[in-house]
């Protein structure tokens, strides 16, 4: 699977110095985004649900958005995704995923650190809750890149971090902002 990225440092967690991916996103799921995080429930309130080019779109769209109450720990999800509302399950095909804090009307993050875009679309293999979507997008509803069990135990792939282990990217290095300053590859090119 190739998946490509991109970042910027001005949205990172406040806690996160530098490292991998893998260590930028488990400090995304400790700590969200610069704001409040909650972390009795980190998923929180759902303030987004499903957007159909930028308007809300009942049970389907072309993307899937939510931020929990503080507004620091938000995502956004693109693709063809739809709720089963009998099986409660999450289907269809993920081509990208952006985190950040705080959503736009439209169902965007507001400021958003990276967005993942899967060149090869996730599709869910089958409709039920134990599905690569679904796993995926439960897993941040709940504020987790590592995926979420849900009350039917279904149990979790791994969530986001997983795909990306598998994509072998996990541990690929990730700068970050360097006394409070964002830094880019091409800075840390020229100081080189």
């Amino acid at each position: 699977m190739s998946i490509s990225y991109t970042y910027d440092e001005t949205w990172f967690p406040i806690d996160f110095t530098s490292g991998t991916l893998e260590s930028l996103l488990l400090e995304f799921q400790e700590s969200g985004a610069p704001g409040e995080h909650d972390d009795s429930n980190p998923g929180g309130i759902n303030t987004g649900g499903f957007y159909t080019n930028g308007f809300n779109s009942g049970l389907a769209g072309d993307t899937y958005a939510m931020a929990n109450a503080g507004g620091d720990f938000a995502f956004s999800a693109t693709g063809t995704l739809s709720y089963n509302f009998a099986d409660h399950a999450l289907t269809g095909t993920l081509e990208s995923v952006t985190l950040g804090s705080f959503l736009n009307d439209d169902g965007t993050v507001t400021n958003d650190f990276i967005t993942f875009t899967f060149d090869d679309p996730i599709v869910a293999s089958h409709d039920d809750r134990g599905n690569e979507v679904h796993d995926i997008i439960w897993g941040l509803m709940n504020g987790s890149v590592e995926g979420f069990n849900d009350s039917a135990n279904t149990g979790t792939n791994g969530g986001l971090l997983a795909v990306f282990e598998d994509a072998g990217i996990a541990g690929d290095a990730i700068p970050a902002s360097v006394t409070g300053v964002a830094a880019s590859d091409f800075d840390f090119a020229l100081a080189a």
